[in-house]
């Protein structure tokens, strides 16, 4: 029972977020109005995002789980790079976005290396 209502909050979670990523992407000021967030509250907003990335690196180290660390990094290489794009493709300094992108990367293939390797090799 508890397996079934984990997957059913997992399921829930996926879809919220899944549609709000959908319409930030397609239309940023619709998704902004639907969220109901202000443009000057944001720096608070990302103080409490980094706060909760800072929780998940935490709990992903906690776990000691190379597959979960694996998936981690690869999200986190595409936020840092998607990041770094918004600011590149406008002109605006990047590298601080990119490079934790690339950062990430890194540690993603060093963790793949790990599982394909083995963690000894």
């Amino acid at each position: 029972m508890w397996a079934t209502l984990t997957t059913l909050f997992m399921l829930i979670t996926v879809g919220f977020t899944g549609y709000y990523a959908l319409i930030s992407l397609r239309n940023p000021e619709k998704a902004m109005k639907m969220a109901t967030h202000e443009p000057q509250l944001l720096p608070l907003i990302m103080a409490g995002r980094y706060l909760v990335l800072f929780l998940l690196t935490v709990g992903v180290l906690l776990l000691g789980d190379s597959k979960v660390a694996a998936y981690f990094l690869a999200v986190c290489t595409l936020l840092g790079l998607y990041d770094g794009w918004v600011y590149w493709s406008r002109g605006l300094p990047h590298m601080k976005h990119t490079s934790s992108g690339l950062l990430s990367l890194g540690g993603f293939a060093v963790v793949m290396g790990a599982l394909i390797w083995g963690a000894e090799g």
